[in-house]
Parts: C-alpha cells; structure tokens; sequence
C-alpha cells in the first residue's frame, strides 16, 4: 500500500523545487539512447517485477523525452514547466510500479489479484481481490515470501532508483528526463520508511469485505510485526501502536537507517566527480528492507569513453547479526561487430532459510547476463533497434527484483529501440 505521505515529503520536495528549476541542465549527454523492453521473463507470468519497473522506465522517457520537445520557448525547455508536469507524471507513475512490485509477488505465487495503483479517498493505492486464507496460507507455509510481499512495493521503488542513478551517472540518460521523478520518488521511499520516527499512524481501517481491502496495509509496520510475531492471529492491517516496544525500536532502527538513501550528489543535481582526465565517478549510500530484516548499501558508479560500471557493497542484517554482500555491473560492452552484452555478478552471505532470528550464514551468488544484437534501421530519427536475450543464474537468496529465492536458472527476451 502506499499511503498519502506526510507534509515532510511536500516541505523537502518544495526546499529542493525551487533549487533543481533554477538549475541549467544543458550539459544532458547527447549521446545515442537505449530504450529497453522485457517481453517475455522468467518465470513467464505477467508481470515480474523487473519486466514492470524495465518497461514503464522506457516508456517514462520517451513520454518525458516526448513531453521536454514540446513544452519549449525560443527553442529552449521551459524548466519549471516541465518540472510540474514531471511532478504530476510521477505522482502517477510511482504508484503504478509500487503496487506492481507488491502484485508481482502474488503472481509469482500464483494468487490472483487487482493492482489499484491511483489514490483512493484514502490516499492511498491498493493491490485487492485476495482473501484472507490465501494470504495466512502464504504467512505459514512461506515466510520469506510473505514478509517479501509487504516490503516488494519498496524494493521495486529502490530497483527503479538504482535504474535511474545508473542511466544519470553514466551519462545515458538526461537529468531534464529523469530528476524529477527519482527526486519524489527517492524523497517517498525514504518517508515511508522514517514513518516510524515520527510514530505516524497509517489510518486506514480494515474494510468489511475482505476482497477490497488492500493486501498488507502499511508495508513497513506489517513487515516488522510479522518478522517478530510470525505465529500471531491473522489481521492485515498494522498501525504503529499495534507494535510491540520491541518492534517500535525495529521500527525506529528502519527509519534512521532510511536516512542514508539521502547521501547522493545526485538529489542536487550532480551527476559525477572527475577523477582524472579520462575517468568520471560518483556514489551514494542506500537502504532497504529484505524478507529476513533490512540492508544497508553503498554505491559507486564509474565512466569512462568505453566502460560504464556500478559496484556496490551491502551489509544486510536480521535481528542481531550482520551479513556482507558485494555487486558489480557493466553496461553495453561491444564484445563484436553490431553485438553487445549487459553482464552483472553478485556475491553475498545471508541467514539460512532466509530467517530473522538465525545466527548462521550461508554463501550465495548470482551471474545476470543480456546479449543484445543491434541491427540500423531506416526509419527517420531512430538509430537502431535489438533483440535481447537474458539469462539470471543463483544460488538460494535474495536478489533485488529478482522473483525466485531459491537455486534458479532463467531467461528472458527483450528488445531495445535506440534513439
């Protein structure tokens, strides 16, 4: 569910509004531009939640790409135009991946469901049409699944953040584009989140015909309560004086760390440090929360003329112990003619059976790879069109975006059109 945000999110969206309008984003790279689709993933049920977040990211561009060429004066953008049909375009667009990280998990499932993802009177937006045994049968015969289920909502938003930092910072996408929306977008997670702090009330009763109401309530307080008290009687809803004294300092745990995610030059409009005359760099601190607890990141992207890389190292924990984690991806190496690869490797320890209260490790990894072939098309203004073949191999774990925690091999194809 995401819920109306509290006036925090409008008071630090108004600080920096009027700082990113004032900005000149003329340095935007003019660079050829990859706009990619999933059409098929795996497993093949529509829609995973990497397959949602891929293609309604490319389909924001090129509405936004769309949007900057018109809303323009004397042949130059009119910033603070766009930047509040940008603003209204998010409203609407981050709800929508939201809700269909929570359905993706029910999907997966194979439960049936409704994604709501406009604001209700409420002011919030749904996922609906599931009963109450479906959901308690997933509670106690899947745990990690379930807690997944509450928190997929906010790892899809911190997949598309990390999409969009990546496209920023290696130069193949424009800030006019992009900052707006990760800005409300990064600013929503991290409130969501910190709701604990401020011992904020979601405030929304359960309704009385169990196939409208929403399928967790308040993604964070239900996750901490379930992480605690898995065995409790079944209510969907959680409020924050529903919590224990314990859970309240999980909650409050939850939301200093969400804090970090605002450690990024990109929130002020700088998309990288040079680090010499051939390389650039940026970084940025990250936080979310995983079916056994909650992580914290650090990110470091790379460019140079032929290479654009992102590393990271995360440290996740679950009630009292600490597991590592590290990543790296490249984008678009030429390996021959007309044919390049997306390749990503990620090693990590995390608690056997994905469980809050174990002590114990167990090692995992994962290799992501895309093929791409690009062929040139002779249509007016587009620069080339490719199909694309993925392939996800792993361990037993969890891995952002990702559907399946357990060993899994699978494939995906695509297609990208280059403008």
């Amino acid at each position: 569910m995401i819920k109306k945000r509290s006036y925090i999110t409008l008071l630090l969206f108004f600080v920096l509004v009027v700082n990113a309008a004032s900005q000149n984003r003329s340095k935007d790279s003019l660079a050829v531009k990859e706009y990619s689709f999933l059409l098929i993933d795996s497993p093949a049920k529509l829609f995973t939640m990497r397959q949602a977040n891929e293609n309604c990211l490319s389909l924001y561009r090129l509405s936004m790409r769309q949007l900057n060429k018109i809303v323009i004066f004397k042949n130059k953008p009119i910033y603070l135009s766009n930047l509040l049909l940008q603003s209204a375009a998010s409203l609407i667009f981050i709800p929508l991946t939201h809700e269909e990280g929570h359905r993706s998990i029910l999907t997966y499932k194979g439960i049936g469901s409704i994604s709501q993802p406009f604001i209700n009177k409420d002011g919030a937006a749904y996922v609906t049409g599931v009963k109450d045994i479906a959901l308690k049968t997933l509670r106690d015969t899947d745990l990690p699944n379930y807690i997944r289920l509450h928190t997929a909502g906010l790892e899809s938003d911190y997949a598309m953040l990390l999409r969009e930092s990546s496209q920023m910072n290696w130069g193949q996408e424009s800030m006019s584009i992009l900052w707006t929306e990760y800005f409300i977008r990064k600013v929503s997670l991290v409130t969501y989140y910190a709701m604990g702090l401020l011992k904020i009330d979601a405030g929304i009763k359960e309704e009385n015909d169990e196939l409208k109401r929403d399928i967790v309530g308040h993604d964070v307080y239900g996750a901490i309560r379930h992480l605690h008290r898995p065995n409790m009687e079944f209510k969907r809803y959680t409020d924050y004086n529903d919590l224990t004294n314990k859970e309240k300092r999980f909650a409050k745990r939850v939301g200093w760390r969400s804090l970090l995610n605002l450690v990024d030059p990109l929130l002020l409009g700088k998309t990288g440090f040079k680090l010499n005359s051939k390389c650039n760099g940026n970084f940025a601190l990250g936080y979310g929360m995983v079916p056994f607890g909650d992580y914290i990141d650090e990110h470091f992207w790379l460019t140079t003329k032929s290479v654009n890389a992102h590393f990271y190292l995360r440290q996740y924990e679950n009630k009292n112990t600490w597991f590592p984690a590290l990543g790296a991806d490249l984008y678009n190496i030429s390996v021959a003619q007309n044919i390049a690869i997306d390749a990503a490797l990620h090693g990590w320890i995390q608690p056997k059976a994905l469980a809050f209260a174990e002590n114990s490790g167990k090692l995992g990894t994962a290799i992501d790879l895309t093929g791409k072939y690009r062929v040139y098309s002779g249509i007016k203004g587009v620069k080339g069109l490719s199909l694309n073949l993925g392939m996800t191999a792993k361990t037993e774990g969890f891995l952002l975006e990702e559907m399946n925690l357990k060993r899994y091999i699978g494939f995906r194809i695509g297609a990208s059109i280059w403008l």
